[in-house]
């Protein structure tokens, strides 16, 4: 075991970011398929509800392992704060389009996110976007548009949230990666999942309506997927830029459209397996490059001091 944590160590920062998020991705798809059958019957209040309130069940031995205080101390409160309520906004009406439409398409539309990343990561945190990362970016995105345009017929109630939500998640998205610099993952979770219980307790509330016990065993499931997919995205943000790693998310559309396919036999058409193809391609070659890049850093001798 301490072999492989020293091979996994011995891997250039990059690379492991991009693997964290890359296996975030496939429990995000999980998480979709564990929400997606209660989400016929369920209000997408307490759906929101019930997500975070189990996820944050599963936190708790990780606030046992590491005390009460390291696991919630940082001198950001306001930030976590905000971002927790900005999230909440964004994953309520991805609860209200997740009925409406396949997982490739509240997928693929979702891909509209890492324009907004991109554009807030050079503005607002200062990355260097390189040309190689802007290509990949726009690429994924037209993969993702050749799969939803060729099919739009109209646009109904599903689009139009998950066309609003998906701005709203890549501002929570950014500002996670501005709290990654300062505060563990645990922390950011952590704080993740307070704020957006409180913030959805009261309209769950409201709407309520009394999940049944298979429900709840869904939510338990939805909750672990969850929270281990948030724990991985914020490993790979402390690791990496995340204008590097906003095409790895588009291998997202792979896993969701799969899994749409196999278990509720949602069937893509051709443009399905077209658009994936250019994702997958512009996932595979800004890897490569990045990898490619470091490896030569590596390998240049530093100049002596004058």
């Amino acid at each position: 075991m301490s072999g492989l944590v020293a091979r996994w160590l011995a891997l250039p920062p990059n690379l492991r970011g991009i693997l964290w998020v890359a296996l975030s991705g496939i429990l995000f798809a999980l998480l979709n398929v564990f929400t997606l059958i209660p989400a016929q019957h369920l209000n997408s209040y307490v759906m929101a509800f019930l997500r975070y309130f189990f996820g944050a069940l599963f936190l708790l031995p990780v606030v046992i392992r590491l005390g009460i205080y390291p696991s919630l101390h940082t001198n950001r409160l306001g930030l976590h704060i905000s971002r927790g309520a900005i999230h909440t906004a964004g994953m309520m009406l991805w609860f209200v389009a997740l009925p409406l439409t396949t997982l490739a398409e509240i997928t693929a539309l979702g891909f509209t996110g890492p324009i907004f990343v991109t554009i807030g990561a050079a503005l607002f945190l200062h990355e260097d976007v390189r040309l190689r990362r802007w290509i990949a970016v726009l690429v994924g995105f037209a993969g993702a548009m050749i799969i939803i345009q060729p099919g739009f017929g109209a646009i109904h109630l599903g689009v139009i949230c998950i066309l609003v939500s998906t701005p709203i998640f890549s501002a929570s998205n950014l500002i996670s990666k501005a709290l990654a610099r300062t505060d563990s993952a645990n922390t950011i979770v952590i704080w993740q999942n307070i704020v957006i219980v409180i913030c959805a307790a009261p309209f769950a509330v409201w709407f309520w309506q009394t999940p049944s016990g298979v429900d709840v065993l869904w939510f338990i499931a939805a909750g672990l997927a969850g929270t281990l997919g948030h724990l991985c995205q914020q490993r790979g943000y402390q690791l990496a830029d995340i204008t590097l790693l906003q095409p790895i998310g588009f291998l997202s559309l792979i896993y969701n459209t799969l899994l749409g396919y196999f278990l509720f036999f949602q069937k893509p058409d051709v443009w399905t397996f077209v658009g994936a193809a250019v994702i997958f391609s512009s996932a595979l070659y800004i890897s490569h490059r990045e990898a490619v890049r470091r490896a030569k850093i590596k390998s240049t001798p530093s100049q002596p001091s004058p």
